[in-house]
């Protein structure tokens, strides 16, 4: 029986930003929706036995949590249940003041934030259907709030590099990096564009004609091997990049506990190919660049 380090639950999909490096738009066989909070309390009530085995919880996927009406009683439930670094990723557009302090008193570890430009034209340009000016004050209002109230809760600001704002990046840093705080161990992370599979972008178009690593091509992927991902109605993808439409999915956490579901004999098979350097077989993992874009992630 296989544990994986990290559980990710998708408690909604659907988000109010429309990203031009996000497949959330795209077509699909998949209904937006929220989770249900009786699976997601089967879910977590299912992982209680392998909570000490578990190093990261996430609860966001392919959508935004704060459009979950239950995304702060589903944290609590969460840590009340004595699970480890529990964290979920937020454009912050709607962390309005009350939210803000919603969010803090759950306890959560860690909350990301995703920003991508400096400026507002450069960030909405990327990040289409959110206000630049809202989401900086959001979250140097949650900044300010956590500091002042002494909150335990770390932030982590990242942005996702690309053509349309690379340019920025030591300004964004030096922005950023006054505002985080060390000592509350915040980060600031960049990484480069990723493919998705190959559903938003070619391989090539990524890393360019000679841009492919024969060892990274070869490389057992460890989002697929130690994650245990979960969508909002309960089918388990191959992995975050399968998202959209769950082609790879094995079996359903609705009809098996979720350790059963990730050790289904489909799961198993396709976790042996990977294993012996046969990943490519599949055409998401012969498209995907998540692991190039690892590769060249830069923590300030």
């Amino acid at each position: 029986m296989i544990i994986p380090r990290r559980v990710t639950i998708e408690t909604i999909f659907g988000c109010n930003a429309h990203c031009t490096m996000c497949v959330i738009d795209q077509p699909t066989t998949r209904t937006k929706g929220i989770m249900s909070q009786e699976l997601f309390k089967k879910i977590v009530d299912e992982l209680v036995p392998y909570k000490d085995n578990l190093e990261m919880f996430d609860l966001f996927g392919l959508g935004e949590p704060l459009l979950d009406p239950h995304i702060f009683e589903r944290v609590r439930y969460v840590k009340e249940k004595g699970f480890r670094n529990l964290a979920f990723s937020t454009n912050a557009d709607l962390l309005n003041e009350e939210k803000q302090r919603k969010l803090l008193e759950t306890g959560i570890d860690s909350v990301l934030f995703s920003v991508d430009g400096i400026d507002k034209e450069t960030h909405e340009r990327i990040r289409r259907g959110v206000s630049f000016e809202r989401v900086v004050n959001n979250i140097l209002g949650i900044i300010k709030m956590r500091d002042e109230g002494d909150y335990k809760t770390r932030f982590i600001v990242r942005s996702i590099i690309q053509d349309s704002n690379r340019d920025g990046w030591e300004q964004y840093r030096t922005f950023w990096k006054s505002r985080l705080s060390e000592e509350r161990k915040d980060m600031l992370i960049k990484y480069n564009l990723h493919s998705w599979g190959g559903a938003v972008f070619s391989k090539d178009t990524v890393l360019g004609n000679s841009g492919r690593d024969p060892e990274i091509e070869k490389q057992p992927c460890h989002h697929f091997l130690e994650n245990l991902y979960i969508l909002a109605d309960g089918t388990l993808p191959l992995c975050h990049e399968d998202a959209l439409c769950a082609q790879y999915a094995a079996s359903n956490a609705r009809d098996k506990t979720p350790i059963e579901a990730f050790n289904s004999p489909a799961r198993q098979w396709m976790r042996k190919i990977h294993l012996e350097g046969r990943k490519d077989i599949f055409s998401l993992c012969k498209e995907c660049t998540i692991l190039y874009s690892e590769k060249e992630r830069i923590k300030s």
